[in-house]
């Protein structure tokens, strides 16, 4: 049962709730208003802010920030970007380890180098080249960019999706066989010239891409750092590299085929598509590096910004 204190101001009695709710509340005992009334009206039973004592004053006040979250919150950012720049270095030493293994594959079974990297897929390495050209797919699909323009942004990501699209193609669209009737399900569905067909549209295009990335977007948001010339540099040799590739391959297509007898056992076309990968592997090593070194950087100057001064 609540016990309410009786007091009087002039010649009417009122009855003072504050012991009773704990806020200070006074009603003439002549109003309708009743205690369970002004209960339903104010639900909070806390005290007043013009109530509260001076210890609870400072109690209330808020404290100082507690930047422990914020900078859990950081580090876990920092630590996401550095994965994936380093799920992007794993792609570039996939493009690295391609040819290298078709290589090693040719000398372990002291067997002549193939013409070109497409006709290892009818080889046991062809697990190995269809893996690693869908795993660059997947990370060229997903790649957002880098960039401090929009622009610059639209363009990486439409390009990195046009590259996923074309390994993708060269991955399930393979080179017609030579000594073999058997067909994988594209040749199958479309048939095997179709396939061919579709597999140099789709080489040409990634190769393209390449030298895009290189030669375009890749300088464009080189970092503004110490060495930046070498590496824009470092980029545009590779691109040129990756373009000179790709026209050779063209140009050997149209060769007479005398030409082509003489010089097909130099195997000058897996040369310069293992060429032409290698460079743009060794481009986004050099990028992969950049980016982290800035990024390490920032994040250890905004660490040491956080940290609160000595008193």
């Amino acid at each position: 049962m609540l016990h309410c204190k009786r007091m009087e101001r002039g010649n009417q009695p009122l009855r003072d709730v504050t012991g009773c709710l704990g806020y200070g509340i006074s009603v003439n005992r002549g109003h309708d208003m009743t205690v369970r009334q002004a209960m339903r009206r104010r639900p909070n039973f806390g005290p007043p802010q013009d109530t509260i004592s001076a210890q609870g004053t400072a109690m209330a006040q808020p404290g100082p920030p507690d930047e422990k979250p914020e900078r859990s919150s950081g580090r876990a950012s920092h630590q996401l970007v550095v994965s994936f720049l380093t799920t992007g270095r794993a792609i570039a030493f996939l493009g690295l380890f391609l040819p290298a293994s078709m290589l090693v594959w040719s000398l372990l079974t002291r067997s002549s180098i193939r013409g070109s990297l497409s006709e290892y897929y009818y080889t046991p390495v062809r697990d190995l080249m269809v893996g690693t050209l869908i795993t660059m797919a997947v990370f060229l699909w997903s790649y957002r960019g880098f960039s401090d323009r929009d622009d610059d942004l639209r363009a990486d990501r439409r390009v990195g999706k046009i590259a996923a699209a074309a390994a993708v193609i060269i991955a399930f669209a393979p080179i017609t066989p030579r000594n073999d009737d058997r067909c994988t399900l594209v040749q199958c569905i479309i048939g095997p010239q179709s396939a061919a067909m579709i597999h140099s549209i789709g080489a040409s295009v990634f190769f393209i891409c390449l030298a895009i990335f290189c030669l375009v977007l890749l300088p464009r948001s080189a970092i503004r750092s110490q060495g930046v010339v070498t590496r824009v540099r470092i980029y545009l040799g590779c691109g040129w590299l990756i373009v000179a590739a790709s026209a050779f391959i063209a140009v050997w297509q149209f060769l007479p085929p005398s030409i082509v007898f003489a010089l097909g056992h130099f195997r000058p076309v897996f040369w310069a598509e293992a060429m032409a990968i290698v460079a743009f592997s060794f481009a986004w090593i050099v990028r992969g590096r950049a980016l982290e070194a800035a990024i390490n950087r920032n994040y250890e100057l905004s660490q040491a910004a956080s940290v609160p001064a000595a008193p």
